[in-house]
């Protein structure tokens, strides 16, 4: 079998301009995109968020407790003796105050400007496009909230946001306000367990929580097509192993293989491995050549690394068993060009909905989740989690999966391996 991998090595290799499109191209592309599109998926910090939210405070915050006495009173029975306590004791809570103070923490207030006003000029101001949003804090909020903690009733009154357009700002401040209240629930949960009369009520504080568990990342232009053009010029590589194949036959060299007396599937095998061989070595290539010119992958580690050769040998074999596949449909049909065809229309399907053409995450959710299943959007998801975790975790179950998909194309490959005397 040695000769026939000789063979497709020296095939490829003395195609000079095809063998330098296939490792030059991609790293040209990557080049040419990261100057492109720089700032489309740059850090935070490049774009820091700067949102602007409108609060209007309906609320009677000084006739509160005595509303809140009188509810108590009459619609759950408390004594007024009671009453009047149970009031002193959420006094500490109380649910505007709290809200004014948390996003005027210092971790909310670098980037997020409240302003209090009225409804209509909220309103004008949003349409405008001043706000991001607007927070309504209705007419006998407080009350109805405290009274709810106490009762366990659904409360009467609740804060409304209310938005022009649903933008990515206004989600980060719904996000942020539903902290509030469940940091709230929290609070309110807390006063009411027993032996806790006595403890100190915290009000909600607002913040970023950064958790250490990996390395920060963000997916840069760079790093994104770098991981999803050497994966898609290694889908090419396979087209094209399987297209000089064709060429083979017109040349009858695959007839002279099989007067050789050679076994048949030697001539499959030594696809495969000359495939492995050179789509291992052209993924290497355009990952070690982006990250010398662009810095794709700074100040990582040696372990980093030997990671990523194993990804790389891992898509490198599932590669290897489409052009397995793509060699023995070649060796069937009496159409070449029109099998040429086939190959070069499935390779451009897998690197579109792999994220090889447009970043994946711009396609629909069903279509990011079929990406997931080729052999280029596994890639791209193992790349991803061993550049933000560097675990074995990251590539061992994508690693399996790109197994089964070698193994399953290589099934297929031999099962449509013509028999002697078959090939077209």
């Amino acid at each position: 079998m040695n000769h026939f991998i000789k063979k497709d090595l020296l095939i490829f290799w003395r195609d000079r301009k095809e063998t330098l499109i296939a490792l030059l191209l991609p790293v040209l592309l990557i080049i040419v995109l990261n100057f492109a599109l720089s700032g489309v998926m740059s850090d935070d910090e490049d774009n820091p968020l700067d949102l602007h939210l409108g609060i209007v405070n309906q609320d009677e915050q000084e006739e509160a407790m005595t509303v809140l006495q009188e509810k108590l009173v009459n619609e759950a029975s408390f004594t007024e003796a009671n009453a009047l306590a149970v009031s002193e004791n959420m006094y500490a809570l109380q649910p505007v105050d709290q809200l004014f103070a948390y996003f005027n923490s210092e971790e909310i207030k670098d980037f997020v400007t409240v302003q209090k006003m009225n409804e209509d000029e909220a309103n004008q101001r949003v349409e405008d496009g001043e706000l991001d949003g607007i927070l309504v804090i209705p007419d006998g909020y407080t009350a109805q909230t405290l009274y709810s903690s106490i009762t366990g009733e659904a409360p009467a009154a609740q804060l409304r946001f209310k938005l022009e357009n649903n933008t990515n700002e206004n989600n980060i401040l719904f996000n942020l306000i539903n902290g509030f209240i469940d940091q709230l629930n929290y609070q309110f949960a807390l006063s009411k367990v027993e032996g806790s009369e006595n403890a100190v009520v915290h009000a909600p504080q607002g913040g970023v929580e950064t958790v250490e568990t990996h390395t920060p990342f963000t997916l840069t232009i760079a790093q994104y097509y770098a991981v999803t053009m050497g994966g898609l010029f290694a889908l090419f590589l396979a087209a094209t192993v399987a297209i000089k194949t064709g060429e083979e036959i017109r040349q009858q060299v695959v007839n002279r293989i099989y007067i050789s007396n050679a076994h048949p599937t030697q001539f499959l095998m030594g696809k495969m491995v000359s495939t492995f061989c050179l789509a291992w070595f052209q993924l290497l290539f355009v990952l070690l050549t982006s990250n010398f010119l662009l810095d794709v992958f700074p100040d990582r580690s040696a372990s980093f690394w030997a990671g990523l050769i194993i990804i790389i040998t891992l898509i490198a074999l599932s590669i290897a068993g489409l052009s397995a596949a793509f060699t023995s449909v070649s060796l069937r049909v009496k159409n070449i060009d029109a099998a040429n065809g086939l190959f070069m229309f499935v390779v451009i399907i897998l690197g579109a909905i792999g994220g090889g053409f447009v970043p994946v995450y711009i396609l629909p959710n069903w279509l990011q989740q079929i990406g997931e299943w080729t052999p280029n959007g596994l890639a791209l998801v193992i790349y991803t989690d061993w550049v933000q975790n560097e675990t074995v975790s990251s590539i061992l179950l994508p690693g399996l999966l790109l197994v089964g998909f070698f193994l399953l194309l290589v099934v297929i490959g031999i099962l449509l391996y013509p028999k002697r005397g078959n090939a077209k």
